[in-house]
Parts: structure tokens; sequence; C-alpha cells
């Protein structure tokens, strides 16, 4: 202001103060002193980019543009006009246009450009794995990689530049294993390299010789508590990003309250069975599998009372921003998707406890039918059409009738899930009681009927959606094998562990969509 009292119309100054004004969030009054610098010269490109990276941060894309191709219109090879406008447009989920305006950069002069090349082409790599380029964007962490002055410095940018958008990827995962080939001890590698790898990554690499003698009880409850671990330290880095918005920070101080608090608790809770265990003797494993069991139900119990606190106060801010704006703003965007990371960690969390439960069983008698009534009341699931052939619907069945209805559940879920734009998708679900198996695998018929079984309960789960690749058909049972983005990789594993535990099976057949097959035999009262 003072400035502006010396010289009213000193476009600098009035650039300047419309920044300032943004970065607070009072656009308003930043617009007007853009507008009125633009009055004193109309071809100022600073004051152009400037208003337009403003109007940007108002969500005012469209005005946003119009200000970046005035700029360009007058000077079309300005570089930090450029780079705005794509970041912009990145922004706006444009990516093939910000490419577009970062290769025009790095067609220039290199000298002219120095070390800015570097970071340019590693934003153009980051941008083309968003736009599906990945060919063309590993092109560009190689010519990175190529020109750093040490090639694993360039590795580790790229690496860090692909795991920000594309979590758990292999491409970066190589990239930090060949820094680790040359440099064992690279710290930075070393950690990130802890944090992005998937859980059955974590473990192939980091489980110490001691731990190769333990079942996959052990390994899953520890590899589950990596990826609770990550997962709450994602919702605490995104909290914080969106705490830079005034109108989030008292709610959302009180949130990353919660969330550290609630990795304090499962870190203390975790170091209480690490203790433990480590007086243990190494013989006495039943003993050690009990103790990290119950901690895996300990923290989950923990971590899911916080989230349930906090996804509470996330709903109530969202309701009364949409009701006092009357319009869904970037606030509203990043608390919504905060809201869906919180539930994501909550479906690990329950992950964590199956990996337990699916071993305890509670046997009772009850009708066959009772367990397909839960869908039988409709005919139509999302967008699936259901059939049902259940014979011997009123005979009784001695098992674990909850573990049962959960197998089709889960069944349910992937059917749905892995077939979302499937026109006309049909599932189908016969059962009926038999003296033998399923026909399908000979050798586990053999096996069973020699075990002097007498009576089964066979399920048939099908559908007509794009089905299992050969490949897949039995990798799909193991522990963390996924063939979903959002998947833990744990749903079908605990199927078959606890199908096992009650000497039935489950087996993949299907050529034409998805068919499982699952045999249980009659258990004891």
């Amino acid at each position: 202001e003072r400035s502006l009292q010396i010289n009213p119309n000193n476009s600098t100054t009035l650039n300047s103060y419309g920044k300032a004004l943004a970065e607070k969030g009072e656009f308003q009054k930043a617009f007007e002193r853009f507008e009125r610098s633009l009055q004193i010269n109309a071809n100022d490109t600073i004051t152009l980019t400037s208003y337009g990276y403003a109007l940007a941060a108002n969500n005012d894309f469209q005005k946003a543009f119009d200000q970046f191709e005035k700029s360009l219109q007058i000077k079309a090879d300005d570089q930090i006009t450029l780079f705005m406008y794509a970041t912009v447009l990145e922004a706006a989920q444009r990516y093939e246009a910000a490419i577009s305006h970062l290769e025009k950069i790095i067609s220039f002069d290199e000298l002219s450009l120095g070390y800015w090349r570097n970071f340019i082409v590693l934003k153009l790599g980051q941008l083309c794995y968003l736009a599906k380029q990945e060919a063309n964007g590993k092109k560009y962490f190689d010519e990175v990689i190529k020109n750093a002055r040490h090639a694993d410095v360039g590795r580790l940018q790229a690496a860090m530049h692909i795991l920000a958008i594309k979590p758990y990827s292999q491409e970066a995962t190589d990239l930090l294993r060949q820094i680790i080939e040359t440099s064992p001890n690279h710290t930075q590698a070393l950690k990130m390299l802890s944090l992005d790898l998937k859980p059955k990554g974590y473990f192939e690499r980091f489980k110490k010789n001691a731990e190769s003698a333990l079942t996959d009880t052990e390994m899953l409850n520890r590899a589950m508590y990596h990826k609770i671990l990550n997962e709450i330290s994602m919702l605490k880095a995104i909290t914080y990003q969106i705490v830079k918005d005034e109108r989030a920070s008292e709610v959302l101080s009180k949130v990353i309250k919660s969330i550290e608090t609630t990795y304090d608790k499962m870190t203390q809770r975790r170091n209480e069975e690490k203790t433990k265990v480590a007086q243990m003797p190494t013989d006495q494993y039943e003993e050690i599998v009990a103790i990290i069991s119950q901690t895996a139900h300990d923290v989950a119990d923990i971590v899911n009372n916080e989230l349930a606190i906090i996804k509470r106060r996330l709903q109530r801010v969202l309701k009364k921003l949409n009701q006092k704006e009357n319009q869904k703003d970037r606030l509203f965007y990043k608390l919504e998707k905060l809201l869906q990371r919180i539930e994501s960690t909550e479906t690990a969390l329950n992950d964590l406890k199956s990996v337990n439960e699916g071993i305890n069983l509670h046997n009772n008698t009850f009708k066959n039918k009772t367990l397909f009534e839960p869908w039988q009341t409709t005919s139509t699931l999302e967008h699936a059409t259901l059939s049902f052939d259940i014979q011997n619907g009123d005979a009784e069945f001695v098992g674990d009738e909850e573990k049962i209805k959960s197998f089709l559940s889960e069944l349910m879920e992937n059917a749905l899930k892995h077939n979302p734009d499937k026109a006309d998708f049909q599932i189908n679900i016969s059962s009926k009681v038999d003296n033998a198996p399923h026909n399908s695998d000979k050798t586990l018929r053999k096996k069973i009927l020699s075990a002097n079984v007498k009576k089964f309960l066979l399920i048939t789960f099908s559908d007509n959606g794009k089905g299992i690749p050969p490949e897949k058909k039995e990798p799909i049972f193991l522990a963390l094998e996924t063939t979903s983005k959002e998947g833990s990789g744990l749903g079908l594993f605990i199927i078959k562990r606890a199908l096992e535990k009650m000497n039935g099976h489950i087996i993949e057949t299907g050529t034409q969509g998805a068919r499982f097959e699952i045999d249980i035999p009659y258990g004891e009262q």
C-alpha cells in the first residue's frame, strides 16, 4: 500500500500485491490489483501469467486459460508462462495439453535452460504416466538418469516422481533396487523402497532369517501392519496439504491430532508385541503367533475407533460446505478424497482382522437354503442379474454358517468389482448335497474321498464376465496376490485357508467368465 501511495501506477507492485493476496485466499482483492496492472500495461506477460495462476487457484479454469493464451500471443516462447500454464492444465487434468507446453520449453536451447531442463524433463515423465503414456514417461526418466551428474541421483528423482502418482510401481521399485545394488547403504533409496513396496515384496526383501520359519499367519499380520502404517502416514500427508486452506485449518488440526494419536498408539502396541516376542523362546511358535494375533485385533480396534471419529468430523464439514457455498470447490473435493482414503484404510484393517478370524470355526446346524437367503430377496444386485439353483435346500448342514456366507459375499463383491461395465452381467449360484466332491480336479477328488468323508455341500458360483486368465487361476489364492488395483490380495486367500480348516476346497475352472467350485464336507456338531 505504501509503495502504491508513492507510485499508484507501478504495475510490478500491483502484480506482487495481487500474488500475495491470492496466496492468502483473498482472490477478489487480488483480481482487482491484476486488473489495475493490466489497465496500465495490457501486454504485461508477467501480470497475465500471475492473474491466470490466481484464477486457477480459485477454480476458474476457463478464465485462467484465457489469461495464459493472451500472454503466449504476446510472447509465445516465454518459459515461465509455458510452465505455469502447464501446471494449471495438470490441475485441470488436461495432461496431454500440459505435456505439449513443457515439450515446447525443452525444445529451446539447452544452455539457456541449464539445470532447469532436468526439472522440466522430470515433470514431463510424471505427466506422461498420468496421461497413460508410460513408454514416453520412461523415455523422459531415462534422459534424467543419463544427464544427471550421478546416475543414482537421477534414478532417485525418477522413482520419487513415479511413486508420487503410481504407488507400488514396479518401474520405481526397479530404479530403487538399482541404486541399492551400487550403494547398499543409500538411506533415501532404502527408506523409499521399504515404504513403497507392496507388503509381499516388503517381506521378500526385509524379513530376517529368524523369521523364515514362521508361517503365513505371522507374515501376513506383519505385512498388514506395514500396509496400515503406510495408510496412516498417507492420511497425515494428505491432511497437511489440505490444512493450508484457512477454512480447513480448525477442523483438520483436530484430524491431524487424531491421526498422530492413532499412529502413536499403534506404534506403542506394536513395540509392546516386539518386546514380548523377543522374550519368548524361538521354539514356542504357537505362543508367539497368539501374541501377534492379539496385537492385530488390538491395533484394528484402536485404529477403527479413531477413524470413526475422524470420519464423522469430515462428514459434518463436507455437509456444511455443500450447504453453505452451494457448490463443490477444491477444498470440498480434497476433503472428499481424504474421506475415501480413510475408507481404504478401514478396508485394510478389516483384512488384518480377517487373517486371524479365518482360522477359527464355529459350527452350528442350519438349513442349506439359509446360506443364500440374503441375496434371494432380489433378482438384481447393482448392475448384475442373479439366478439360483438350490437343491436340497431344506437339508440340514453342520458347519460354520457365517464363514460360508462371507465366502459368497467375497465372491459376489469380486464379480461386481471386476466387471463394472459389463452389459447383461449375470451371476449364477447353485448348490446341492452329494456324497462326492466336484469332478473338476480328479487328483483332489481322490484325495478328499480317501479321507473317508461321506457327505459334501457343493456350491458353484459363476458369472459371464471377463473371467480370470489361465496364468492367474492358481496365484489368485495366494496371499497378497490380486488382479485389482484396489484389492488387498487377501480375500480369496482367506476363503481358501478357512475352507482348508473345514477340510474343504475351492478351485477356479471358468472358461467363459469366472467359475468357482466349492466343496465343503459336513462338519461335526
